[in-house]
């Protein structure tokens, strides 16, 4: 029991001469920011484990049952999380965004180092359809050479799915590792009409750009499903130039 906790129930026996309910330590709990509620939520991974707190959705996580899950999130984030006991808006928020519609969702990423939160935040940015290189995150944070440090900050996301860090890839255009397996998210990249493997064969023959003619611009092979488009192909930046187009202003492929 945290000492906040402790005083509040302290303060609440000496003003009643009574002990406090399961319910009322919940809702103390709740009130002081030291728990969080959870449902079951389906996913286009099968069923997850969602809970939020008022600062939003703290956590996204498969696990095996209820007790598996409580005990996980309380080593993770060091404070209790309750089964939800009704209805409520941040779950059905959840329900629609992992059912794929463009909701607002509130994300509580305290839990996160300022770094972790960079590179989450800017994972978040990518469209349904796409991906990008773990290089790319590490330069649109102003800190290049940590692909390994981004790697390791993906891999700590709280909320996968929510935060996509599934469209994060390899240069080389494969998967790469995911909390919920590779096979995931390769599944995941699949279902949102990304073609990963003809990316990955364009790149292991040399091209590493992909022209828009009729958009004066030239992209990374997954912006979209360009990939697999009769578009004009690149092996470095330079020729793309060559050929009077510029840099894609949503994929930002320069120096990827």
């Amino acid at each position: 029991m945290t000492e906040r906790l402790r005083n509040a129930l302290d303060a609440y026996r000496a003003h009643t001469g009574r002990a406090a309910s399961p319910e009322f330590a919940v809702g103390t709990l709740d009130r002081l920011g030291l728990a969080d509620r959870y449902v079951v939520v389906e996913s286009a991974l099968g069923p997850v484990f969602v809970a939020w707190n008022p600062r939003g959705v703290s956590a996204v996580r498969r696990s095996t049952d209820a007790d598996d899950f409580e005990g996980w999130f309380r080593r993770r984030f060091g404070r209790r999380a309750f089964a939800a006991d009704g209805p409520n808006e941040t779950a059905d928020l959840v329900r629609r965004a992992l059912a794929g519609e463009a909701v607002d969702v509130a994300i509580d990423l305290r839990a996160c180092t300022p770094f972790e939160t960079a590179v989450l935040r800017k994972a978040a940015e990518i469209p349904t359809g796409h991906a990008r290189p773990y290089a790319w995150v590490a330069r649109e944070i102003e800190h290049p050479r940590a692909l390994r440090a981004v790697g390791s900050a993906l891999a700590k996301n709280p909320v996968p799915l929510l935060i996509p860090c599934h469209r994060v890839v390899r240069s080389d255009y494969t998967s790469g590792e995911y909390v919920f397996g590779a096979d995931a998210k390769s599944r995941l990249l699949e279902a949102e009409g990304l073609p990963l493997q003809a990316a990955h064969d364009l790149v292991r023959s040399g091209v590493h750009y992909i022209g828009q003619p009729e958009e004066n611009c030239f992209c990374l092979p997954t912006c979209a499903a360009i990939a697999v488009g009769d578009f004009p192909h690149f092996h470095t930046a330079d020729e793309a130039y060559a050929s009077g187009l510029v840099p894609c202003n949503l994929c930002r492929p320069v120096a990827a």
